[in-house]
C-alpha cells in the first residue's frame, strides 16, 4: 500500500506514529488500514483525521467511522497502518479521497463476519441490546455517540448499558 501511495503522491505521505504527528491546520486525506485493507479513508483536518488513532482510551466523537474503528481495534486480529497525504486545500483533499475510494476502497462500513460474531457473541437476536447495537452500526452519524447520548438521555436501562458498554469496552 505505501509504495503505491508514494508513487501516486511523492513527498506528500506521512506515516504518523501518534496523533501528535498529525499536522494541524492542514487539509489531508487520512487512511487507516487493517491487514492492508482500508477501513477508514477520509479527508479533512486534524480534528477528523484523529479517528485513525482511536483505541480503548481515545475516541473521535462525531466521526461516522468511530464505532467501526473501535470494533476492529477490539476484535480484529492483525496489523494497523496509518497514512496521511498532505493536500493543498479542501478541494484537492476531496478529489484525492474520491480517487482513492475508487482505486483502493475504504468508503464502506462493512464489518467482517468474524468481528460481527464476536460483538454479538451469545447475545439473543431478539434482545433490546442486540437491536440497539444493530441500530448503532447503521447510524448515519456516529454510533458510539448515539449510544452515549441514549445513555445520557435515560433511554438505556442500567442493564442494557452494562451489556453494551462491556461489549464495546466503553
Amino acid at each position: 500500500m505505501i509504495e503505491r501511495l508514494r508513487i501516486l503522491f511523492p513527498n506528500r505521505i506521512i506515516i504518523p506514529e501518534s496523533v501528535n504527528e498529525i499536522p494541524a491546520n492542514v487539509y489531508m486525506v487520512y487512511i487507516l488500514t487493517h491487514n492492508g485493507i482500508p477501513i477508514v479513508l477520509g479527508q479533512g483536518k486534524k480534528n477528523r483525521s484523529k479517528v485513525i488513532f482511536d483505541n480503548l482510551n481515545q475516541t473521535t466523537s462525531s466521526h461516522l467511522k468511530a464505532l467501526f474503528v473501535r470494533l476492529y481495534f477490539l476484535f480484529g486480529e492483525g496489523t494497523f497502518e496509518r497514512y496521511i497525504i498532505i493536500c493543498d486545500d479542501k478541494n484537492e483533499a476531496k478529489s484525492i479521497e474520491k480517487t482513492l475510494h475508487q482505486t483502493i476502497g475504504g468508503n464502506h462500513r462493512n464489518i467482517p463476519t468474524e468481528i460481527r460474531n464476536q460483538l454479538f457473541n451469545n447475545l439473543d437476536p431478539n434482545s433490546i441490546t442486540y437491536l440497539l447495537l444493530e441500530i448503532a452500526l447503521r447510524s448515519s452519524f456516529d454510533g458510539l455517540s448515539d449510544i452515549r447520548k441514549w445513555r445520557n438521555d435515560g433511554i438505556l436501562s442500567n442493564e442494557i448499558w452494562a451489556e453494551i458498554s462491556a461489549r464495546l469496552q466503553l
